[in-house]
């Protein structure tokens, strides 16, 4: 429901889903996974995440998405 509210919403949106939130540090060497197709559950440093979500303030290829982080 929280995500249908966020996807018919009038914002800019995108959604992420982080695979096992480790305390790992940045690598920057992360799979973003596009289609529910490619989606498997794995590992990523929150650090990894925030350096995701940071860029996408810019990048907005991934607006209106639901991409899944794991290395």
């Amino acid at each position: 429901m929280q995500e249908r509210l966020i996807k018919d919403s009038a914002l800019d949106w995108t959604i992420v889903r982080p695979g096992l939130l480790t305390n790992g540090r940045r690598t920057g060497r992360y799979k973003v996974l596009k289609e529910p197709s490619q989606w498997r559950n794995g590992t990523i440093a929150r650090a990894d995440v925030a350096d995701f979500l940071v860029e996408q303030i810019e990048d907005r290829s991934y607006f209106g998405k639901t991409p899944v982080l794991v290395y």
